[in-house]
């Protein structure tokens, strides 16, 4: 008989971790990873149990963000503001988990706490912020900074839990019974975050491979000169300024864990081998930075046709320049407008930060050094790619079909304006010459190829104010003022 595929969130969890079907293997797997420990027998795993039997019920087709049930917690009763807002669902479900240890007693929430070994960290933070804050501004003492706590706010601190530490849970105050179930809550959101997170994504797993300190896994796509990579490598935090933060609240007092993240990054490799991260971000645990880059990754390669680096611009799969169509859904046009408004940005920095004797040169268009030349400057202001070292269009004349069949393997099109200009560019001598004068030969050779009063060049730019002609552009001021004048509508 084949075997049906699990329909329920623990279910579709507990694949996607690769355990057994049961309760006690699931939460095992999802405290691995959110960095927790395990809960201990009694109260405190009968407390999971329940609340992911609650989150059991939340339908397949509900999507919640990374910590949405956490941020919850950390202000329930109260809804938290957050963009985009959070769902009601998210609400509803914290309320569920809070109706958990809502009744359990003093007692019962001291034992619920050292079976779930929560944090002195977590019990501080759970308490009321408000009061802590008013309390740590007594004496007309600043508010510290959290990195350089002074001396007045460790010891108010280590005063405030030292109360947990010699007074019988029977005899705790109101605020001290809630601190304890608020930090139990925000603990089991964030376990439940984990749950949700993990069924509502099919699993995706990688064949990673230890390099060095790093592990990295690859993806061939289709057509990319390069596979899709990931890497996962740990980060070191520094240590929190109260040294007991990290300790039990109650139970083993050993050594603090060690506080340390875990970083992923997705991105690919460039022609010269040096890795250009597209993507990234840190999580609590090596098993949810590699599930991150692994889901990160295959929406990747599902929409790899389109796909382009962030920072870089370039597509991952690459064009054929000779049959780049319209129709391409990742084709981007440059304008001569949009090559105006980069120069006039360029022509505010220079007087901003003027150089004495400094010039702009167009090849190579990157150096040994990475420095850029002024057409790949301008690329980059569009948010275009630009050539760079180790490709065979990195000393290619603008003007050249080397250049732009560059451009056009990665889906930008040049109108005739835009191509007259960046040829322009060159056109005005080798070496480091002012922006200035690249600038006017640039816009003269616009000018031959179309004429003064062009319509291909009014549709291209936008049209001239009155008063003013196409030759005013040859001079900066004039450029920045037609900018202004013609500047399109934006979208209400």
């Amino acid at each position: 008989m084949t075997q049906q595929a699990p329909t329920s969130r623990t279910g579709l969890a507990a694949t996607a971790f690769g355990v057994p079907p049961n309760q006690e293997k699931l939460v095992g797997a999802v405290c691995v990873f959110r960095s927790r420990p395990a809960p201990g027998p009694g109260l405190a795993a009968q407390l999971v149990a329940r609340a992911f039997t609650a989150l059991d019920q939340v339908p397949l087709d509900v999507r919640l963000y990374v910590h949405d049930l956490q941020d919850t917690a950390e202000k329930w009763p109260a809804l938290p503001i957050t963009l985009p807002p959070t769902p009601w669902q998210a609400a509803t479900l914290v309320d569920d988990l809070a109706a958990l240890v809502t009744a359990l007693s003093a007692a019962e929430l001291r034992e619920a706490a050292e079976g779930l070994a929560l944090t002195r960290g977590e019990v501080a933070l759970a308490y009321d912020k408000p009061v802590l804050a008013r309390d740590w501004a007594d004496d007309d003492e600043p508010l510290p900074d959290a990195a350089t706590p002074p001396r007045g706010r460790r010891a108010r601190e280590a005063e405030l839990l030292q109360v947990f530490d010699h007074v019988d849970p029977h005899d705790w105050t109101p605020e001290q019974n809630g601190a304890v179930r608020k930090a139990l809550l925000i603990r089991l959101a964030g376990l439940g975050d984990a749950l949700l997170r993990v069924s509502a994504l099919p699993p995706a797993s990688l064949d990673w491979q230890t390099d060095g300190e790093r592990l990295t896994a690859r993806v061939p796509v289709p057509g990319a000169p390069q596979p899709l990579e990931a890497q996962v490598a740990a980060e070191s935090v520094e240590p929190h300024p109260f040294t007991s933060w990290d300790d039990p609240m109650w139970g083993s007092t050993g050594a603090a864990a060690s506080r340390e993240c875990w970083r992923w990054s997705v991105g690919w490799r460039s022609a010269g081998g040096a890795f250009h991260t597209d993507a990234r971000s840190s999580e609590a645990s090596p098993a949810a930075a590699r599930f991150g880059a692994e889901q990160t990754l295959a929406a990747y390669a599902a929409q790899a046709p389109t796909v382009r680096q962030q920072l870089r611009y370039r597509l991952l799969v690459p064009r054929q320049p000779d049959t780049l169509a319209m129709s391409d859904p990742a084709v981007l046009v440059l304008g001569l407008r949009s090559l105006l408004e980069a120069v006039c940005d360029e022509y505010r920095s220079e007087a901003n930060h003027p150089e004495p004797g400094a010039g702009w040169r167009v090849l190579p268009h990157q150096d040994e050094n990475q420095e850029h030349g002024l057409v790949a400057i301008l690329l980059d202001d569009c948010s275009l790619p630009c050539p760079e070292l180790g490709d065979p269009a990195n000393d290619a004349d603008p003007a050249s079909t080397a250049f732009e069949d560059f451009l056009r393997s990665h889906a930008v099109l040049l109108t005739p304006p835009a191509r007259a200009y960046l040829a322009g560019l060159s056109s005005a001598g080798p070496g480091e010459l002012s922006l200035r004068r690249r600038h006017e030969a640039a816009i003269r050779a616009v000018f031959a190829v179309g004429g003064e009063a062009a319509d291909l060049l009014a549709a291209d730019t936008g049209p001239l104010p009155d008063g003013m002609a196409w030759i005013d552009l040859l001079d900066a001021a004039a450029l920045e003022e037609f900018l202004a004048a013609t500047e399109p509508d934006q979208p209400r």
